[in-house]
């Protein structure tokens, strides 16, 4: 069960903890618990209401009326407006999201191979898959998803990229090495997936070390290996000072332009990534010399 300060609900929610105050004080829509000197502190529960709180006012309800909720009502009408279909790309991705409901593997299967057949897996990663994971996360707050759907979901799509990306490229017919790599403890790593495919289909030698690797096991391969590109990705929750130490470690033996990252955590924390760092907001954004 997570356990947040008013500052990580403010960086995961992008909701100003000045407005999150006025929200308990004001309209006693938050109860958090507090620690013997008086801090605050939010449990999950509290994360998910949250942010059904701020999907309900952002469509139109006024915060004085949400306030006359009760818990479930926020939940249940937070829900009725994530499920509405709102055109045919939506429309897709709802069908996705009732056979994960449903889990319903050989449906999935299927039909991200016809999908493959008739499109990249570029346009397919972009245009659905990414999309199905941000939905599958605003149900969660709604409690429609479990954490089990989301696994499911995950395994079958890392599967899916596996089979799909092209064997390894050899260093010397290459454009260049890349490691690619997530730190200790993050083990999202579908992004790292792709990036994976897609360097390998521009022509990339790369070196793929997966999930979790101890900061001292990189340090050596990229003092063995000297790749000419690294790229990792940032999706599980850090504080600030492990933001900033992560950059540290990389720094003493990657040249930061030479570094790629890509996930959520750049966005929380936008204003201390280092100068020369490269930022992976799409595919688009990948350039290599």
């Amino acid at each position: 069960m997570g356990v947040y300060s008013i500052k990580d609900l403010e960086n995961f929610t992008q909701i100003k903890a000045h407005t999150l105050r006025i929200w308990e004080q004001r309209y006693n829509l938050l109860s958090p618990e507090r620690t013997d000197t008086n801090i605050r502190l939010y449990s999950d529960r509290d994360l998910k209401k949250i942010l059904n709180i701020n999907l309900l006012y952002s469509n139109g309800l006024k915060i004085s009326k949400i306030a006359k909720l009760n818990e479930n009502e926020i939940f249940r009408l937070a829900n009725e407006i994530l499920l509405v279909p709102d055109g045919e790309e939506v429309s897709n991705v709802d069908r996705f999201i009732n056979r994960i409901i449903r889990f319903d593997e050989v449906g999935m299967n299927d039909e991200l191979e016809e999908l493959r057949s008739a499109n990249s897996l570029e346009y397919v990663f972009t245009n659905l898959l990414i999309p199905v994971l941000q939905k599958v996360g605003e149900l969660w707050q709604v409690d429609s998803i479990t954490a089990a759907h989301e696994h499911f979901f995950s395994n079958i799509l890392r599967a899916f990229i596996v089979r799909h990306t092209g064997p390894s490229i050899a260093p010397e017919t290459s454009k260049g090495s890349v490691v690619l790599f997530l730190k200790e403890d993050e083990y999202h790593e579908l992004g790292l997936l792709f990036y994976n495919h897609y360097l390998r289909s521009k022509g990339y030698h790369t070196i793929y070390l997966g999930q979790s690797l101890p900061n001292e096991d990189f340090v050596k391969v990229v003092q063995d290996l000297k790749p000419d590109y690294v790229f990792t990705s940032l999706i599980t929750k850090l504080n600030e000072k492990e933001f900033l130490q992560f950059f540290e470690s990389l720094a003493s033996c990657v040249p930061l332009d030479r570094l790629f990252v890509g996930g959520y955590q750049l966005k929380i924390f936008e204003k201390l990534i280092p100068e020369k760092v490269n930022i992976i907001h799409t595919v688009d954004a990948i350039h290599l010399d």
